[in-house]
Order: structure tokens, then sequence, then C-alpha cells
């Protein structure tokens, strides 16, 4: 009976994990406005699709103003200087390129000192949990604050979500056949800042761009190769909304970004 029982439990894994390696080779670009969410999010989850959502608000705290009025933070590392002399020169945070200015652990961390992990919850969650049957069981959301901008990494939650909260940003996405054109060493760079001494092959990339701003969002599947890179000079900062079920989290746990 035991036995039984353990292989039931291996298919169940087996089955979700197939789902999650499950990636569209082409991609295409969705547009909502924040009205249509109710009626539609659902559905277009499921079609691993990215998806951009006009209209939102994104979560409070992660800006320039606001965070000259919460003292407890003015030590908070970023890219090595205290917040607050990244609040007054924000173009250091901006020389560092593509490499994080804050590590994830650190993201995690400042997320959750502004709440962003609570308002996730309550306004996401039900959201996402509502497209999987698993979700209303074991589905959960982690966030993460950045400042500045963020190479390329890859997505490893059944759903992405980035927020600029300041400043614009292009979103970058790297085409899946033309991963392999990276060169070995592509994270943490920008796509726009690769060169033919980065790899022979960088004439032959493929990828979308996406302008993103305050009041929208855009929601990515599994497994993409994307970059945050800011068009300002000026004080820039997004959230990372990411809804999890425990195969991501597993998945998660091996991620570097």
């Amino acid at each position: 009976m035991i036995e039984i029982i353990f292989v039931c439990i291996f298919v169940c894994i087996l089955i979700l994990f197939l789902f999650y390696k499950h990636r569209r080779s082409e991609l295409e670009i969705i547009q909502l406005e924040h009205e249509q969410l109710s009626d539609t999010f659902s559905d277009i989850l499921g079609e691993l699709n990215p998806i951009v959502v006009r209209g939102i608000s994104p979560p409070k705290g992660l800006t320039h103003e606001s965070l000259q009025k919460i003292p407890r933070l003015a030590n908070f590392s970023v890219g090595g200087q205290p917040m607050s002399y990244i609040l007054e020169h924000p173009d250091v945070a901006l020389s560092a390129g593509g490499i994080p200015t804050i590590a994830q652990a650190g993201r995690a961390e400042l997320a959750k000192e502004l709440s962003i992990h609570i308002w996730a919850d309550h306004v996401w969650l039900p959201q996402f949990s509502a497209s999987t049957w698993l979700g209303g069981l074991v589905g959960c959301m982690r966030t993460e604050a950045v400042i500045g901008g963020l190479g390329m990494f890859r997505t490893t939650a059944k759903y992405t979500c980035l927020m600029p909260t300041e400043g614009i940003y292009t979103l970058s996405i790297i085409a899946k056949h033309s991963e392999s054109f990276l060169p070995t060493a592509w994270q943490y760079k920008y796509v726009s800042s690769l060169t033919l001494n980065d790899t022979p092959l960088v004439a032959d990339l493929k990828f979308l761009d996406i302008v993103v701003r305050p009041g929208t969002m855009v929601c990515l599947p599994p497994h993409c190769i994307i970059s945050m890179e800011p068009t300002t000079k000026t004080f820039v900062a997004f959230a990372i909304v990411e809804y999890h079920e425990p195969i991501t989290l597993i998945a998660k746990s091996f991620s570097q970004n």
C-alpha cells in the first residue's frame, strides 16, 4: 500500500515537472487593461505568453520620495553604499550596468521592509491562484525590490511580474531559439550591450523589447531570459512579484538571480 502511495506521489511530481518545463517556442505579446483582468486573466495565463497589463497601481514605498521618508532604511546597503547616498546620487546605482546593486536576498529583504509581500498577497495571490488547480492549496508569492537595472536572468517562477515604480525601463526578452547564441557568461549583461566581442553570433540574436513604466506590469512565464535596462538617468526602481507553487520554489532555490 505504501509503495502505491509513493508511486502516485512520484507520478504527480513528474507530471507537474513536465508541465513546468513546457515553454512556447514563439512568444506573442498580449495586452490588457487592468479592468479586463477579472474576466480574462486566468485563461490568458495558461497560454504562457508575456502579458502587458496597463493601468495597475504599483506597490507603494519603492520611490525616491517615499524612501527619503523612511529613515530606518537610510543605511540599507545598495551597491556597497547606504541608501541615503544612493538617493542623493542615483547615478551610482546606474553605473553598475546590469549587475545587481542588491543581491537577491537583499532585494527580498527590502521588499519585506516596504511590505510589498503583504500587498502582493492581498492584491495578486487571489488572481494567480485561481489560474491553476493547485493554486488555492499551495500557491504563494515571493517579492523583490530592485533599485537600478538588472541584466539578463532566467525566470523560474510559474509567473514573474515586473512592475516599475519609478523611471522607465526597456524589458528585453530573448527568443527561445536564440538562447544558444548568447555568450557563456551572459548573466547580468544587458541585451543591448552585447557586441561581437561577447559572441560572434550577436547579429543573429532575436529578442523582444517592451518599454515599461509605472502603471504598467509585465507578467512572464517561466524559463524566459530577460533584462530590465533603465532608459532614464534618474532614480529608477521596480518590483519583482512572483507566483510560486512547490515545483517552482525548488527551481528558485537553485537559482542565482
